[in-house]
């Protein structure tokens, strides 16, 4: 899942949320050649990049 977002007292700052169904289909995702083409053109428009692990409240959703 993608949810991109931005905030909304300060609508400049964009905030992506990716949810992947494990490690091994996040490393997968990370070879694709269209993520290589995202990351090459937004490398100069990111500023921060922070990786957080997290556990669903509700595992079943998923």
């Amino acid at each position: 899942m993608l949810y991109p977002m931005w905030e909304e007292k300060n609508p400049c700052v964009f905030k992506i949320l990716e949810i992947y169904a494990n490690e091994q289909s996040y490393q997968k995702h990370l070879q694709t050649p269209h993520f290589k083409k995202y990351k090459q053109g937004t490398s100069k428009m990111v500023k921060n990049l922070e990786l957080i692990d997290m556990k669903a409240l509700n595992p079943q959703i998923f």
